[in-house]
């Protein structure tokens, strides 16, 4: 089984970067609720996989 893979995610309402353990690349694409872990506002992350690699885009809620 595929480890999960940290992404980094920049929250779009305090401009914070945290890292976030995300999904497998097998489960991929695929999009999370999520509390930012800086300033708790709500966003919506979206990830992708690129050659082999899993990325993470945030936007607001």
């Amino acid at each position: 089984m595929d480890a999960s893979p940290y992404c980094e995610v920049t929250c779009p309402s305090c401009f914070e970067t945290f890292s976030i353990p995300g999904p497998p690349p097998t489960e991929v694409p695929t999009e999370w609720d999520y509390d930012c872990e800086v300033c708790c506002r709500p966003m919506t992350i979206r990830f992708y996989e690129d050659d082999g690699q899993v990325f993470a885009e945030a936007e607001s809620i």
